[in-house]
């Protein structure tokens, strides 16, 4: 089920790596409106799924702004936020960040195939409240830290073995690091990354309810590793600032 990771991710780095030309070469200008997800496909010839990734990469670089039901336009300049520059500053956190997302893949990857193995009814309805708890507080617009964790801890629980729920307990919810970034860099709610978070429960849930354990376990790494992704580029970006 691996094999597909690595061609994606280069036509989403190729997509990406285009459009960035594109803005270098004032081909697209800060304000101008990108194109339709739909016209982005046609002029690659690549998946819905390859365009939104490149998309959400290029907005953790700050190369992108989206407004609220109108889509995605180039940023200007002076839009690079106030958590960039805190990062340049301070690269011990984003590092702590990366880190942390690192030892949670390790984990919890373990923890989310037992409990597509072992997983029983009245925790199945716990991870389902769980998952429920964080889309009602994303659709909210509302700081979800708490129920993302929440979330993770269900499927700890799930999992029968009392030492995943300890691990998760003991280093409590600031291991996840939009709740970090929030508070030490100042970083927004970004409603489209709250928005694909929730996809990726809704994925790892649903593979933990059909019992796939194997599915269980790609769905968590590919969602912890796409949550490293996008904080690499944050440093990138400070690094470069």
């Amino acid at each position: 089920m691996n094999i597909d990771v690595k061609p994606r991710q280069n036509l989403t780095q190729k997509v990406v790596a285009e459009l960035r030309l594109k803005v270098e070469q004032e081909k697209l200008l800060p304000g101008d409106k990108l194109p339709t997800e739909q016209k982005l496909m046609d002029e690659f010839g690549v998946s819905r799924t390859v365009i939104r990734e490149a998309i959400s990469g290029l907005k953790a670089d700050g190369l992108l702004a989206s407004r609220q039901g109108s889509g995605f336009y180039v940023a200007a300049p002076s839009d690079v936020k106030k958590t960039i520059a805190f990062l340049s500053g301070n690269p011990k956190t984003i590092a702590s960040v990366i880190e942390a997302l690192e030892l949670r893949a390790s984990v919890e990857m373990g923890a989310v195939e037992l409990a597509a193995q072992r997983c029983l009814p009245a925790q199945e309805a716990n991870i389902f409240s769980a998952f429920n708890d964080f889309r009602r507080t994303v659709e909210a617009g509302e700081i979800s830290e708490k129920q993302d964790f929440a979330f993770h801890v269900a499927i700890a629980e799930a999992s029968n073995n009392q030492k995943f729920v300890e691990f998760l307990t003991l280093i409590g919810r600031n291991i996840i690091p939009r709740s970090q970034l929030r508070i030490e860099a100042d970083m927004k709610l970004d409603g489209d990354v709250e928005r694909q978070i929730l996809e990726q429960h809704r994925v790892i849930m649903e593979a933990i309810f059909d019992k796939d354990s194997e599915a269980a376990r790609l769905a968590m790494k590919m969602h912890l590793n796409d949550g490293a992704q996008r904080y690499r580029a944050l440093a990138r970006l400070a690094q470069n600032s």
